[in-house]
């Protein structure tokens, strides 16, 4: 596989009082023949996940600190990275968690491009997905791809549509399990900005939608569609917060890496979540992997 992808930088910071700065942030890409790649940042909690089917995608970090998500001829590419959780907690159980970001995008070929770039995490008791978009570009101009519209609310100086989906009869590491989506999709897109996530949380339970304990909160960058197409972000920082009290930050901060060792990859099979045989829309898989 080709390997001369450019970088990627990221701060990603936690509510406690001591400061960490890891040695390394992710070069990563899926081995050939494989379709998934993970690691952790040094010395903290922080985790990198690749998915790929069809032919390429990878995070890296170049010279400057920052972060590039690339992608070439691929089904579906989905880049993620943030803290995950040993001891998953209710939300309110957390402090505030927020999203401070900046990115550019570029693209070019054929086929329809498809991206979605915002934070997106998982949780327990009961299982669910969430995801809260920022940007977007999606073939389908009606969003029902998402599920059921469940109401709307402002924050962060625009309105978010709130949708609903189910996934079913996805395979996981305990057999075949469905589960509820949650999007929050902003009505402008934008590549730069304040997300107060918390205040996400708070509306989905205000309308009957059940955030369980939080698992992981992790930017997202996925992109899909195209013989020949190209995506390449181009992430100037993407900062994720939890202000558990004010005494002060816990801070990762941006540093050059070496590549991820073959020891970081992991190989999965391939997700056949594709209703209809149509193209998996948002949030439905084309991989799966073993927690």
């Amino acid at each position: 596989m080709k390997k001369n992808l450019a970088g990627l930088g990221i701060a990603l910071i936690m509510g406690m009082a001591t400061t960490v700065y890891a040695n390394r942030c992710p070069n990563a890409w899926p081995a050939e023949g494989e379709n998934y790649a993970s690691g952790t940042i040094d010395s903290t909690n922080y985790s990198y996940e690749v998915w790929r089917t069809g032919y390429a995608a990878s995070l890296n970090c170049d010279d400057n600190g920052s972060y590039v998500v690339y992608s070439k001829d691929a089904d579906e590419a989905i880049v993620r990275f943030g803290p995950k959780f040993d001891e998953p907690k209710t939300f309110d159980q957390h402090g505030n968690f927020s999203a401070d970001y900046k990115f550019r995008t570029k693209g070019g070929g054929f086929g329809t491009p498809f991206y979605l770039v915002g934070i997106q995490g998982n949780t327990t008791e009961p299982k669910t997905e969430f995801y809260i978009v920022d940007y977007w570009i999606y073939e389908d101009a009606d969003t029902t791809v998402f599920g059921t519209r469940m109401g709307e609310f402002t924050v962060d100086g625009d309105t978010y549509d709130i949708w609903q989906n189910t996934a079913n009869n996805y395979l996981s590491a305990q057999g075949d399990i469905s589960y509820k989506r949650y999007y929050s999709i902003r009505r402008t897109k934008r590549d730069s900005g304040h997300v107060d996530i918390t205040a996400h949380f708070k509306k989905w339970e205000e309308l009957g939608l059940k955030v369980g304990k939080i698992t992981d909160v992790m930017a997202l960058v996925e992109a899909s569609k195209g013989e020949g197409y190209i995506n390449f972000f181009q992430i100037d920082y993407f900062n994720i917060t939890e202000s558990a009290d004010t005494t002060g930050t816990t801070a990762i901060a941006k540093r050059r890496a070496p590549n991820a060792h073959a020891s970081d990859r992991k190989q999965a099979p391939l997700k056949y979540y594709k209703p209809d045989g149509a193209r998996a829309q948002p949030g439905q898989r084309v991989r799966t992997f073993t927690r």
